[in-house]
């Protein structure tokens, strides 16, 4: 347990490093008076607590790691949240279109673990019309996706990247610090998919090249 949250505590320190490029994606949205929020993919929460301090509203926040959702919800009683952000131990396709309806999604790497397509048409049926969402994804086939986007009725209100050097600098080299300071055993072995990550990263920095897409559904 203690090597559990020793490992969230690094991920989550080294994760704040992004959070700038989320607050980019939202100043690029048109202002949304107290949306109601779905984070998809939330992982242990620092982006909704990101989220939390843009918005003065309610946020939904699912992921289908129980582990991480109980991080999350440690950190919302303990900031005193619970009114304003509820996580949920769920998949994106749990959610009912016919209950849940959203003024804003931010799904930031989800789309790439279920297939961009495939997350995409669900997002599509629970954000509202006129509604936005927030994609942040892999930049590989990158106008295919565009192309798809367009198609299904969604307009493209801006997009930016990500590139190799932004992922280290940001990210990747504050992980690598942390886990070389680490030395107990039962937490490197938390931290194997992490380190292999990082291998893969040097290897072929640009195929980490990813991209925020700021949509709107019409």
């Amino acid at each position: 347990m203690r090597n559990s949250k020793t490992y969230y505590t690094i991920k989550d320190h080294c994760r704040k490093g992004l959070l700038k490029y989320l607050s980019k994606a939202i100043a690029a949205l048109p202002a949304i008076e107290s949306p109601s929020i779905l984070e998809a993919g939330c992982g242990s929460g620092v982006p909704t607590l990101a989220l939390a301090e843009h918005f003065q509203s309610h946020i939904t926040a699912i992921d289908i790691d129980a582990t991480a959702i109980k991080r999350l919800e440690e950190k919302v009683k303990k900031l005193s949240l619970s009114d304003r952000i509820t996580p949920l131990n769920c998949s994106l396709f749990d959610m009912d279109p016919e209950e849940n309806r959203f003024d804003l999604i931010v799904a930031e790497g989800l789309l790439n673990v279920v297939g961009f397509e495939k997350g995409f048409l669900k997002v599509i049926e629970l954000v509202k019309s006129n509604g936005f969402f927030i994609i942040h994804d892999e930049y590989r086939d990158h106008n295919k996706k565009i192309a798809f986007i367009e198609s299904n009725h969604c307009k493209l209100l801006d997009l930016f990247k990500l590139d190799e050097q932004v992922w280290w600098n940001d990210y990747y080299d504050c992980l690598q610090k942390e886990i070389s300071a680490q030395k107990d055993k039962d937490l490197l072995s938390l931290i194997k998919s992490d380190i292999k990550e990082i291998e893969l990263f040097r290897r072929d920095p640009s195929a980490f090249t990813s991209a925020y897409y700021m949509i709107e559904k019409k």
